[in-house]
C-alpha cells in the first residue's frame, strides 16, 4: 500500500529548490527528501495546528536536513612544490 505524504515542502537555499514530503506520524512530523536523511520534529510544539504551522514547521526541518547534508567541511588544499613536479598536500 502507497501512502501518500500529508503534504509537499519546498524551500530555497543558495539558489537551489529542495523540495520533501512530510508526514504525520503519531506525536511526529516526519520529512523526508530525495537523496537526504528522513528527519522529524515533535508535534506537540504545534500545540494541534496541522495546516500552516506544520507547513513552517516542514520547511525548517527541510531547511536543516539541507544545511547539514551540505555542511561538509573541505580542507583548502595547499600547493607544495617538489622538484619539477607539483602535488596537493591535504
Amino acid at each position: 500500500m502507497i501512502k501518500l505524504p500529508d503534504g509537499i515542502v519546498t524551500v530555497h537555499l543558495n539558489g537551489e529548490r529542495y523540495r520533501g514530503a512530510y508526514y504525520f506520524r503519531g506525536d511526529e512530523l516526519v520529512v523526508t527528501a530525495y537523496g537526504l536523511r528522513e528527519s522529524s520534529a515533535n508535534l506537540a510544539i504545534l500545540d494541534g495546528e496541522r495546516g500552516k504551522a506544520a507547513l513552517n514547521l516542514a520547511k525548517l526541518v527541510l531547511i536543516d536536513m539541507v544545511r547539514e547534508a551540505t555542511d561538509v567541511h573541505f580542507i583548502d588544499p595547499g600547493l607544495s612544490l617538489q622538484g619539477s613536479t607539483t602535488r596537493l598536500c591535504f
